[in-house]
């Protein structure tokens, strides 16, 4: 998958630098400075990078880093071949021009990837479900799930931040998706005047998702809606606005009812339409304004799912100026499904190290205990994080939109090239 999404960025790239090579020499040829040919690409530059933001950030500066190394070898070759008066063909030059090309449009690409993660926060998501790590960032193959859960339901208590007790007789763990789905339909339960009860057509959710429609994501949907509906759970110290202490609720689904809707041309199961209802306790925190915003542009953009819940669980740590977490809670809180600790610790500093290159922390630091064993990761909140809690919205369930309290000015492009480079350096 990942060396698909390598290619498919480098194909692009060339296709997109073809196009535009000749243009490139021929502003050369005018004598023109290089700002004023600059200006002159600046547009193209600018429509060829848009081909390129549905990728990943993580995969556009993998890119920009090998692409840079391939460039700045270049440049030293011809820089030498110079310096030695070497005669030099056209066509190292042509090459030259066309890996600039390559380099600029995928260094574009990186500040409109930048500049879209700042997208205000508007997708809310209850808090309740935050705090008791309702969505796992880990999981096994639907093969081991069975072997594991032979009868098909999955029971488990979890000790994260909050003790959840967690049943899904589909067998399956709640994961980033199914996050992401439940996070879009509070947004449309908020654009639906806050009825318990609501109707919508699957393209919908996907735009309260911030993804595209497509066949795929439907099933994925339909699949995920099947999931959640079919997930009990009892949070051990669930909190209402108002109450002064934290409550045991009873067994509940989250999602009451999730009823179908087939329409004229659907099949029974491919069904692009459906009704649901949140339980009474989500209907009621809710109402109570017992939740958070997530940036689900940003979500998207992660990488990796445990970076994906540690965004969204920071957001609630901000609000509560926690800063710190103590390893082993978070690896329950987060569902990591294997035992090997050390594995487990790489994900998590894995993780924290994209959040920091995202801009959404400033910085992390590790706290050892006995025998050099991790024992806490302590961070800083960074600007994505900050903008939570300094520009906080409204919903308007009158309209489809979102009133934002500023207009976001545009950000000057600061590049991520060495804060990836020790990432994946890291990674080696």
């Amino acid at each position: 998958m990942e060396e698909t999404a390598m290619n498919a960025i480098r194909n692009t790239l060339r296709q997109e630098s073809q196009n535009l090579i000749e243009v490139r020499l021929e502003l050369r040829r005018l004598n023109l400075t290089q700002s004023a040919i600059d200006d002159q690409l600046a547009p193209q530059i600018h429509m060829a990078a848009k081909k390129l933001v549905k990728h990943k950030t993580m995969q556009l500066n993998l890119q920009f880093t090998s692409l840079g190394q391939e460039f700045n070898q270049l440049t030293r070759q011809i820089t030498e071949d110079e310096r030695n008066g070497t005669p030099i063909h056209e066509v190292k030059y042509q090459a030259f021009y066309t890996m600039e090309l390559e380099y600029k449009i995928l260094e574009r690409a990186l500040e409109i990837k930048k500049i879209e993660n700042r997208k205000i926060p508007d997708t809310p998501i209850e808090t309740n479900l935050i705090e008791h790590g309702l969505f796992g960032a880990g999981s096994h193959s639907k093969e081991v799930m069975k072997r594991k859960f032979t009868g098909g339901v999955v029971q488990q208590t979890r000790n994260g931040f909050r003790r959840l007790y967690y049943e899904n007789n589909n067998g399956v763990f709640l994961g980033t998706f199914d996050a992401k789905v439940l996070a879009g339909l509070t947004k449309l339960y908020f654009e639906n005047g806050k009825q318990q009860q609501f109707s919508f057509n699957f393209n919908e959710l996907v735009r309260a998702m911030d993804t595209d429609p497509s066949g795929k994501e439907y099933i994925e949907l339909y699949e995920s809606l099947v999931n959640i509906s079919r997930t009990q759970i009892i949070m051990e110290e669930y909190y209402m606005p108002g109450n002064k202490v934290r409550q045991r609720t009873v067994l509940y689904h989250p999602l009451d009812t999730v009823e179908f809707i087939l329409r004229e041309g659907e099949e029974p199961g491919k069904e692009r339409a459906a009704s649901v209802s949140f339980h009474n306790l989500i209907h009621k925190s809710l109402q109570a304004g017992n939740f958070l915003h997530m940036n689900v542009v940003l979500f998207n953009d992660f990488h990796k799912p445990i970076t994906k819940l540690l965004y969204v669980n920071m957001i609630n740590s901000c609000a509560q100026n926690i800063t710190s977490y103590h390893v082993d809670t978070l690896t329950q809180h987060l569902n990591l499904q294997t035992k090997n600790k050390s594995l487990v610790v790489n994900g998590l500093v894995e993780a924290f190290q994209e959040l920091k290159v995202m801009g959404v922390i400033n910085s992390f630091n590790i706290v050892y205990g006995a025998r050099k064993s991790v024992q806490y990761i302590n961070f800083e909140p960074g600007d994505l994080l900050q903008l939570q809690n300094k520009f906080p919205i409204e919903i308007d369930s009158n309209m489809d939109s979102i009133h934002e309290s500023f207009q976001l000015d545009q950000q000057q492009h600061e590049s991520f090239h060495e804060s990836f480079q020790l990432l994946f350096d890291q990674k080696k």
